[in-house]
This record gives structure tokens, sequence and C-alpha cells, in this order.
């Protein structure tokens, strides 16, 4: 195939997903968290406190500041809040695949970042998340993989590293312990553990005009967490005698373990495989978790990415449908649990590979 005829290819590619996306969006009927950005927005509109008067909002405050910004498009448009949403969250899902192409045009070829783009792009997972679930993990992975863009690129500076670190915690932090790992990598020079405070002094700071409501914080965004007793290591609490923050310590215990042993792998790849290892042990789960490996697993496709994609594609699918995740067929919420496991150990394994052959 000519360069003209893969050009075409791919470009059919992202405009046949853009479109799907937005048709998605456009059916797309609501969900208990577009209600709950609706709840928001009503709470900022009569000036009132978003922690103390929902226990909905579960983030720093500049979730709540781009909802009050794409509240104030919808009404200019006469759109619904939710579409405006999707549209603003599938543009970070651009700007995520733009990053990737720029990742893979240096670690391969030109021709190669492009589809790595867009297996991001057209991936379902991503697609059913922002445009379906309509949820913005996506603002948050925007971010990081930009991170992780300025960390391996050999920038002398890590300014860029920490910005893309600071920004990804304050839009939802489920990379909260990514700025470890990239302080560990020796990405930040050479007092890494000081710039790696930055992300989380900032996060902390985001909170002060709201610091009345400190208590509502501490319940509503560090307590929080997904659906329990469904994923996971939660099945340890079914044994009799087992304490609730056994599935937590546990959890802990292998971030950290996971953070020191990544430290000399190649930093884009440790960030996937740390998503995977906070995959198998969090406690607690929803859906929108499911497309936390997906954006930096574009980068390294393989068995364990097609087979997570798969099976996270069938766990969304069958617990959003009027079955529920209770049926009997499909793999329920343990799916991805699974898939998450047999793609660490893959990545694992790829890893020690890459070693010996050096």
């Amino acid at each position: 195939m000519n360069l003209l005829s893969r050009a075409a290819l791919l470009s059919f590619g992202f405009a046949f997903t853009l479109a799907i996306r937005l048709l998605l969006l456009a059916n797309c009927q609501g969900n208990y968290d577009t209600a709950s950005y609706e709840e928001v927005v009503r709470i900022l509109e009569r000036g009132g406190d978003v922690y103390r008067e929902t226990e909905r909002y579960n983030y720093s405050p500049a979730w709540s500041l781009l909802l009050r910004l794409a509240a104030g498009l919808a009404n200019e448009a006469g759109w619904t809040l939710t579409f405006v949403v999707g549209v603003f969250l599938t543009l970070f899902d651009l700007l995520t695949a733009v990053i990737l192409y720029r990742i893979g045009s240096q670690r391969l070829d030109r021709d190669r970042g492009l589809l790595v783009a867009l297996l991001f792009f057209a991936n379902p997972v991503s697609v059913l998340v922002s445009s379906w679930d309509v949820q913005f993990d996506g603002v948050a992975i925007a971010f990081l993989v930009l991170a992780v863009f300025g960390a391996v690129r050999g920038v002398p500076s890590p300014s860029g590293a920490i910005a893309g670190l600071s920004l990804s915690l304050l839009a939802k932090h489920l990379a909260w312990f990514h700025p470890l790992l990239v302080a560990a990598s020796g990405a930040l020079g050479t007092r890494p553990f000081l710039a790696a405070f930055v992300p989380y002094l900032l996060f902390a700071m985001s909170f002060l005009p709201w610091a009345s409501s400190w208590r509502e914080i501490a319940d509503h965004v560090f307590r929080h967490s997904g659906l329990r007793s469904l994923y996971g290591l939660d099945f340890l609490l079914l044994v009799p005698g087992v304490p609730d923050w056994l599935p937590l310590l546990l959890f802990v215990v292998a971030v950290g373990a996971a953070v020191y042993f990544l430290r000399r792998v190649e930093l884009t790849r440790a960030s996937l495989m740390l998503f995977l290892v906070i995959l198998v042990f969090i406690p607690g789960i929803s859906t929108q978790y499911f497309v936390w490996p997906i954006a930096l697993g574009s980068l390294f496709p393989g068995a364990g990415y097609v087979l997570y994609t798969l099976v996270a594609t069938a766990s969304f699918v069958q617990i959003s449908g009027t079955s529920g995740p209770d049926s009997g067929f499909g793999p329920g919420w343990y799916g991805p649990w699974w898939a998450s496991i047999v793609w660490l150990l893959l990545e694992i394994r790829r890893e020690r590979n890459r070693r010996r052959a050096r």
C-alpha cells in the first residue's frame, strides 16, 4: 500500500470514528453522572457549595468550573449540557490522539504513529466512556499522556511533565500515583521527589476557597471509591473475619511496590503497567475505570491489549444494558479484572524478554 492510500485509509478511520462518537452522543439519554453534572451547575449558579450541598461531587474544583463553562455554551447554543460535555470530552480524546501520534512517531515512524493514534481514538472502550457514558476520565488521561511525552522526549526542564501531572490530578485524580513513578524514573531532574510534590500541592491548594467544607471534602473526595464488593480483591471480604480495610492496605502496598520496581522500566511502558497494577488491586470499581490503560496501551498493542479491549467492551455493554451485571451471560464486573491480570503478566514477560535481549 502506497503512502497516499495509507493516509486516505487512516483519515477515513478518524472521520468514521468521529461520526460514530457524535452519533452515540446525540442519542445519549443521560445517566446518574450526567444528572450529577446538572445538579452541580445548579448549585454553582446560585453561588452554593458543591461539597456541602451534594454528595455527587468527588473531585477538585477544576471540573466544576469547566461544567459551568459548558453550561453557558449549552444555553447559548440551545443544546443539552450532556451533549456539550460530550463534545468537550471528544476534543480531549482528539488531543490525546495527537500526543500519542507524536510519541508513536518518535518511537517508531510517522505511519505507525498515526496507527497508534487511531487505535486509541477508535478503541470501543474509549468511545463508549466518552461518548455514551459521558465520563471525563479522558481529560485527566490527556494531561497524563502529555506529561509522559514531556518526560520522555529529553527536555532538560521537568516543568512540562510537572504541569501535565498537575493538570491531570486537577481534572480527576485517577493518576494519583503517577507523579511518584515519574519522579522515581529520574525524569524530573536532580530533586525528583520535591518536583513530584508540586502536583499534590496544587491539588490540595485548589480546595482552599472551600476550606470551611473540609469535612465534606474529606468524605466526598479523599474517601470516595467505586462500587464495592463487585470486583477484584473485594472477594476477600466474603471470608469471615477479614477486616474491611484489608483490600485498601493490599492496594497501597501493591502500588508502592509497583512504583519501586517500575522505576527502571521505560517510562511510557511503566505508566501503562502502573495503571494495570491499579486496576488489579483497586478496592471498588466503576465502568469508566476501564478506559484508564487504553491510551498508553495503544502504544504497545498486542495480545493483552486486544484481550482487555474485547472483555472491557463486553463488560461495559452488559453492565450498561437492561440485563445488568448480575446476568448469567457475559463477563460482568470481574471480566476486566481477569483481563487486567493477564495483560499485566504479558507486559511483565515482554519486559523480561527485552532485558534478556539486551
